[in-house]
């Protein structure tokens, strides 16, 4: 029996999503197959991958070291597969990129499919530290970061820089809203509506309160839907503080406000970042280059 691309597959969804019933959704194809290709893999390498009861599958040791270089070959695989195809003319190339809920909302997806058309995107919005875990595992291409990544060696690619700037805002009938002003002790008294303590912005908006030399505010609601969050400022007396392109779309700013409080603003800048070793997707220069004529 050799090492397959079915049977790899098999492991790396069963893996991720932790039962048999819904890595075969994934894969199109049923659970007695699923079943049959993980015994395969396991009988191949002589040693069990994972651990079965009722709650559904769980790597084993042995599995926890197998599932990054099965990964490593099934991204390979992929890669190579692209590569051919863009010498056939079939297509110029796929790109898996991440980057905070403000560049892939508001500006990667957009520019990028209206200047390079022919690329296939995946575009994923996590945390820093979430993007950084994912490139590790080769789980992305590129990310778009404030920093460099931590979990994988990594290297700064291309020469854009890309920036927004995170604000206190309101809704468009609150007091604060005729304040030419606020007072930042006045603001902090305040109830908020702010990411989950994971996440990117709550992280950032902690720091800048702390080193304006105050307590953290109350927190009324907490939740990673950006949506969400303005809904709720727009229609109470609760502050949020998010990136100002999210704040843009022409029906938000009938509804909220931009405070300046400029103790509590936040210029980001972005770079895109790849791992220093394995391939880039040929897809990956395509995006660089689409990147770099939006002038971002």
């Amino acid at each position: 029996m050799t090492l397959g691309q079915d049977l790899l597959a098999a492991f790396e969804a069963v893996a991720r999503l932790g039962t048999v019933g819904k890595a075969a959704v994934s894969l199109h194809s049923t659970q007695p197959t699923v079943s049959r290709q993980i015994r395969s893999l396991e009988r191949y390498l002589g040693q069990p991958l994972f651990e079965r009861d009722s709650a559904g599958m769980h790597l084993t040791a042995a599995g926890r070291d197998f599932a990054p270089r099965a990964r490593l070959i099934l991204h390979e695989l992929q890669l190579a597969r692209d590569t051919l195809d863009a010498h056939g003319g079939l297509k110029r190339g796929a790109i898996r990129v991440g980057g905070v809920t403000t560049l892939v909302r508001t500006f990667l997806p957009p520019e990028v499919a209206r200047r390079a058309p022919q690329l296939k995107i995946e575009a994923v919005v996590g945390s820093e530290e979430q993007l950084d875990r994912a490139l590790a595992q080769r789980e992305l291409d590129l990310i778009f970061a404030t920093q460099p990544p931590g979990e994988v060696e990594a290297v700064e690619i291309g020469s854009g820089r890309y920036s927004d700037r995170c604000v206190v805002f309101c809704a468009a009938d609150h007091a604060f809203a005729r304040q030419q002003r606020p007072e930042i002790a006045g603001i902090l008294q305040q109830q908020w509506a702010l990411g989950h303590p994971g996440a990117t912005t709550r992280q950032q908006f902690e720091k800048l309160v702390v080193a304006a030399g105050h307590r953290f505010p109350s927190v009324a609601l907490q939740t990673d839907s950006v949506d969400l969050i303005i809904s709720v400022v727009a229609q109470s007396a609760i502050l949020g503080w998010l990136p100002e392109p999210l704040l843009q779309h022409p029906g938000e700013k009938q509804r909220i406000r931009v405070l300046s409080v400029p103790e509590l603003e936040l210029i980001r800048n972005f770079s895109a970042y790849r791992r220093s070793r394995g391939t880039f997707p040929p897809g990956g220069q395509v995006f660089i280059d689409a990147m770099a004529a939006a002038g971002a």
